[in-house]
């Protein structure tokens, strides 16, 4: 214990105290965006300070403008926690503790507080983004943790910058199969207890509830909504990829909201040849609602649950990405039973609208069957209406003034009108709020699917054939469903007319740049699919290559490869330390073999320590004696010594004086001096005060 403590209570060398430094500002950048502006600026003011006081020997804190800025940081992190709720709030807290350590960085026990802290550090941003740049940056982070550990260790200061990084590089190197092994067979175990993330920033995306100009407004955004792969990496057509996000039951005369609907088990009665099968990696989006290729049947992901208006919700907010598959029919099967809770998909308000009711009336009392009176509404909307991404803004009778004023808007305004204009013709209906489309990314046989592709369209209850799906934007603008929309809209200034979408229009006018980014974004489908997601297939794997999985294979699988391993390092260490040297003993060499191509018996005996051999030479060469009890001296020190006497300008002089000694020798050897009465030393004497 007297030995630890020993250890832990050496100083800080200034090349330590950089190191952790690097390492505290590297792993704490990516949590800037998260953590309050006033402590960014003040971390990056007092490690500048820190690091000003390590270059100059001055400008050092004192003590009461350390306990200021110990409460001033203290109360703000503390009012901070309190306004926040999740992982910004921690990781604030972890922030500020490294920042206030660093301010008393002197012994050892500080460094290895640092290290631990920093350690805590990189593994929350982990919860933050678990993306493949969010990785290598890691590993970054982890090589300046594991430099800043080796130069706590290390005697002196000599060439601290890029000698560690070398060093740290070569171990992190030797972990990797160790690594390999524990990811592909250790099994993946569910946390204890967990933390509810909930970013402060706002998610784009579908809401709960869609007014006219709601949809329109994403088209402004380019962000990645999801992506899916199908089992025999065969899409469904263009015209076919309807995505069911939600279900809009309720209208109050301005806008359709969600109605509660029931849990409804996964339907897996159908036959095999009409299912497609597909797997969706999701974004975050911070709610419940998952996307499905309409129409959805099942999905074996125990997080997803599916209602019986057809939508797929997760258990929790998705506020990070999740992998599911799923199973659905292009045409939804109808079981034959009757509509439940028909009045909710008829109701609308008692008033308004009266041209619209108008027009209906002209329906019934000419006997239009619903079929009739969809295709009478289709048909006026082919004939008179501009689908636009900036239509007029609707005020009042908004259902009126889009029929038979404005005729003009996006897929919200179309799918608002026609559940309306059913309703009051009888037919129930309801509105549908997803997404349309998809690209194809060749690279790896996936649909990408873009928030600005989000989409409405309305379902209406048919006797005897159930729902059925009506999209009123294919009667105004048929090639909204089959070209891409991006293509169909590039020329419109309203598509992604925010400043930060100028990046993703130069990429698509620029082939190269357009091929670059799909081959990125599929390095990081892959990425999700096959790392962040391997614990979904860490069983199916393992029982192709090991057949069915017991308690047994598992230990062994497990064990065996470590166990090897660890043998494979320790026959690696044994081997390295029969001829590991420490820095000062080699110059001790480079002597004794200068000194044996003159005479063998001045080169030092195996077992003889280096403050006998120098007293032995002083012996034969006095004419070396204050050069060699200055150099034995100064190797004591380096080697024994704690590392408070291993300082810097003790290593530089300490070499200087070996080349000084063998420059001597050199001079001596050609003057004929040495060789003349050489004696042998006494091993066997100096091994019984031999310092170890």
């Amino acid at each position: 214990m007297a030995e630890v403590v020993n250890q832990t209570s050496r100083e800080l060398t200034p090349g330590a105290k950089k190191w952790l430094l690097i390492m505290l500002i590297t792993v704490s950048a990516p949590q800037l965006m998260y953590v309050p502006l006033w402590l960014a600026v003040t971390g990056g003011c007092l490690l500048s300070w820190v690091w000003l006081t390590l270059e100059r020997h001055r400008y050092v804190i004192p003590r009461w403008g350390k306990g200021v800025v110990v409460i001033a940081v203290i109360l703000g992190v503390l009012v901070f926690s309190s306004q926040s709720k999740g992982l910004d709030g921690l990781s604030s807290l972890l922030i500020a503790g490294a920042l206030l350590k660093s301010m008393e960085l002197k012994k050892q026990r500080d460094g290895w507080v640092l290290v631990l802290v920093a350690c805590f550090i990189a593994a929350v941003g982990f919860l933050f983004n678990q993306s493949m740049p969010s990785a290598v940056y890691g590993g970054v982070s982890l090589l300046t943790i594991v430099c800043a550990l080796l130069m706590m260790h290390q005697g002196s200061t000599q060439a601290w910058l890029f000698l560690p990084v070398k060093k740290s590089l070569f171990m992190l190197l030797q972990s990797i199969p160790l690594m390999l092994i524990l990811f592909l067979i250790f099994p993946r175990i569910g946390p204890l207890w967990s933390v509810q993330y909930q970013q402060s920033t706002a998610k784009t995306g579908l809401s709960d509830r869609m007014q006219p100009g709601d949809i329109s407004r994403l088209t402004r955004s380019a962000s990645v909504a999801f992506r899916v792969s199908f089992t025999d990496n065969k899409p469904p057509a263009p015209e076919q990829r309807y995505w069911r996000v939600m279900t809009f039951a309720d209208f109050d005369g301005q806008g359709w909201s969600i109605a509660d609907v029931t849990k409804q088990d996964m339907q897996g009665d159908v036959s095999d040849d009409d299912l497609i099968e597909y797997q969706v990696i999701a974004e975050p989006s911070a709610s419940t609602w998952l996307f499905a290729l309409d129409y959805p049947l099942a999905s074996s992901a125990s997080a997803v649950q599916r209602y019986s208006d057809g939508t797929f919700k997760a258990r929790a907010a998705v506020s990070q990405r999740i992998s599911y598959t799923a199973s659905s029919l292009l045409i939804k099967p109808y079981d034959g039973h009757p509509l439940v809770n028909r009045p909710r998909y008829l109701a609308v308000p008692a008033a308004g609208n009266p041209q619209t009711r108008k027009m209906v009336r002209q329906w019934q009392q000419k006997g239009f069957s619903a079929e009739e009176k969809i295709a009478a509404l289709f048909k006026n909307f082919n004939q008179h209406f501009t689908y636009t991404l900036s239509p007029q803004k609707l005020q009042g009778n908004r259902i009126d003034q889009f029929l038979f004023d404005t005729r003009e808007g996006f897929c919200e305004h179309f799918a608002n009108a026609t559940a309306y204009t059913l309703r009051l013709a009888g037919i129930p209906s309801r509105v549908v709020g997803g997404y349309l489309g998809g690209e194809w990314n060749d690279y790896e046989e996936y649909l990408l699917i873009r928030q600005y592709e989000a989409h409405a369209w309305v379902e209406a209850w048919l006797d005897g054939k159930g729902w059925i799906r009506l999209d009123p934007t294919t009667a105004v603008a048929p090639e909204r469903v089959i070209q891409p929309f991006d293509q169909l809209f590039s020329s419109s200034p309203e598509f992604m007319a925010d400043s930060s979408m100028m990046a993703f229009r130069l990429q698509q006018n620029l082939a190269w740049l357009k091929t670059l980014s799909l081959r990125y974004d599929a390095l990081n489908y892959n990425w999700h699919r096959w790392i962040l997601g391997y614990h979904q297939q860490q069983n199916n794997l393992l029982q192709d290559w090991f057949g069915q999985i017991s308690l047994l294979k598992m230990l062994l699988l497990l064990f065996i490869p470590v166990g090897c391993m660890l043998m494979i390092v320790f026959w690696w260490l044994l081997k390295v330390q029969s001829r590991w040297m420490h820095p000062v003993d080699k110059e001790v060499v480079a002597i004794s073999d200068l000194l044996a191509k003159v005479s063998v018996e001045l080169k030092r005996a195996s077992g003889e320590t280096v403050q006998m051999y120098s007293v032995r030479l002083a012996e034969t060469l006095p004419e070396i004696r204050a050069e060699l009890d200055a150099w034995s001296g100064l190797y004591q020190r380096l080697r024994y010594a704690d590392a408070s006497a291993q300082a810097e300008d003790t290593s530089l002089q300490y070499h200087r004086l070996s080349q000084q000694l063998m420059s001597k020798i050199k001079r001596l050897g050609k003057q004929g001096v040495i060789g003349k009465g050489v004696k042998q030393p006494d091993v066997e004497k100096q091994i019984e005060t031999r310092v170890w």
